[in-house]
């Protein structure tokens, strides 16, 4: 087994092993008598809830993360609209923007079309834009831009920020800039973004400033490269 794999494994083992631990102590301390408390039994099994799912959105993190490096990835090349794409985004998000009071604004030509895989773009986005929400504090704005020639993509938030020594991590497996404004986060969302980046011959960067916000930027080529890079 190679040495990447054995951190890897190293690195899922720990990151389920909190959440599992919690819905343990949980579970136990209803057994111990906190189930006949109607109120604080209600408290504990919306945590319990809030830790399942956690364990579930890292599941499938793991297996978009996995899927994209294997080697007998099918990518399917074709002309889609990323007004539709980005739209597809906000409204996968809209239920996390509402609850943080966060305005999505979208500024892309509705006749833009990009040469990618539909599906993984839709999980850029997604990823992006979530990413976005959970670092923009209350009435802040996210914008998704896009153009072409050559084509690029943005999302630009007015959160927290990222201080200048973080922004070489971020696009590391389970790397979280804060990890308390990041509860429920895998910490994989960024790293499957950069994959498939990679995989259409793309470039991705960043700009960020704290306080003030971050700007994530993906150039592509006019013509993506055949089978991209893959790790």
């Amino acid at each position: 087994m190679s040495e990447d794999k054995d951190n890897f494994i190293a690195e899922v083992s720990h990151e389920l092993r909190l959440p599992l631990a919690n819905i343990k102590l949980l579970v136990e301390t209803l057994l111990d008598g906190a189930v006949e408390d109607p109120v604080m039994a209600r408290h504990m099994l919306g945590r319990a809830r809030e830790e399942v799912q956690r364990l579930q959105y890292l599941v499938t993190d793991l297996l978009s993360h996995e899927k994209l490096k294997g080697p007998r990835l099918d990518m399917s090349f074709e002309r889609v609209k990323i007004y539709e794409r980005a739209s597809y985004a906000i409204e996968t998000t809209r239920e996390l923007a509402q609850a943080r009071s966060v305005c999505v604004k979208l500024d892309v030509p509705e006749a833009l079309e990009l040469l990618c895989d539909s599906d993984q773009i839709n999980q850029v986005f997604v990823n992006l834009v979530e990413n976005a929400i959970k670092f923009t504090p209350e009435g802040g704005l996210v914008t998704i831009r896009a153009g072409g020639s050559p084509p690029f993509l943005e999302v630009e938030d007015s959160g927290i920020g990222i201080a200048e020594a973080e922004i070489p991590k971020i696009f590391q497996r389970f790397y979280r800039v804060d990890r308390g404004r990041t509860r429920g986060s895998t910490g994989l969302g960024l790293s499957i973004v950069k994959h498939i980046v990679d995989l259409h011959g793309a470039k991705i960067g960043v700009t960020s400033k704290e306080g003030v916000g971050t700007k994530f930027t993906i150039e592509f080529p006019e013509v993506p490269e055949s089978g991209g890079n893959r790790e």
